[in-house]
């Protein structure tokens, strides 16, 4: 049973409901203050996994390409369609807040895609250690309140896309990892590092990225890495 994605799907959905019922009871402070922290904590775990790096060029590669092939796609607009969506579903509103859009965005890149995310879900799929993934639950059990308080119920269905695509590479883990050699795995996390970076500058408000828009380099480090290595 892969218990560190059902915990950390779970950490966002309790989350999300307890900040979406506490709505405006949280502090104002608060919920300026506490998402830069979060950003912050985002950095340290990027830069972590970031000096694992085997080919600085690979990975230089893969993001720029990677990001080309986001903007292209326009992966950032496609979600803040869905938040939108999603937004108006639970709240019943027809118009929806750009914040409330921007931090749903935010949250769906952060749960679902991150670095962090994917390697704990491989590595879980690996060898059974949940580790990764039960300390990413605690950073994003924080997170949901504080988003859902402002972004509202919605916060907590980012916890069933997260589940199911955590699976998927849970499930896939066994196929992907013949091909997962130290040079392979070391650019992989690079990328998947420098992505949460991003993110942790779109929560601390240091900078205007469309980190989903990278999503695509995630994958492509890998076929790269396998190419050149």
């Amino acid at each position: 049973m892969p218990y560190g994605i059902l915990i950390n799907a779970s950490s966002v959905l309790i989350g999300g409901l307890i900040g979406g019922f506490a709505g405006n009871k949280v502090p104002e402070r608060l919920r300026n203050a506490l998402p830069t922290v979060f950003g912050f904590a985002a950095f340290a775990m990027g830069i972590l996994k970031v000096v694992d790096t085997q080919n600085l060029t690979v990975v230089i590669l893969s993001l720029i390409v990677g990001a080309i092939i986001g903007e292209l796609l326009d992966l950032e607009h496609k979600l803040e369609r869905i938040s939108k969506w999603a937004i108006q579903k639970v709240s019943h509103k027809k118009e929806t807040n750009k914040l409330a859009v921007e931090l749903l965005v935010m949250a769906m890149v952060a749960f679902c895609v991150s670095g962090t995310g994917i390697f704990g879900a491989l590595e879980e799929g690996f060898t059974g250690d949940a580790s990764i993934l039960l300390s990413k639950s605690i950073l994003d059990f924080s997170t949901a309140v504080i988003f859902s308080s402002v972004v509202g119920y919605s916060i907590a269905l980012v916890s069933l896309p997260q589940i199911i695509i955590l699976s998927l590479v849970y499930l896939g883990a066994g196929f992907i990892s013949p091909l997962m050699s130290p040079y392979v795995l070391g650019n992989f996390l690079a990328v998947g590092g420098i992505v949460t970076i991003m993110i942790g500058a779109q929560m601390s408000k240091m900078a205007k990225i469309k980190a989903a828009n990278a999503i695509p380099a995630i994958a492509l480090v890998i076929l790269l890495s396998l190419m050149i290595h």
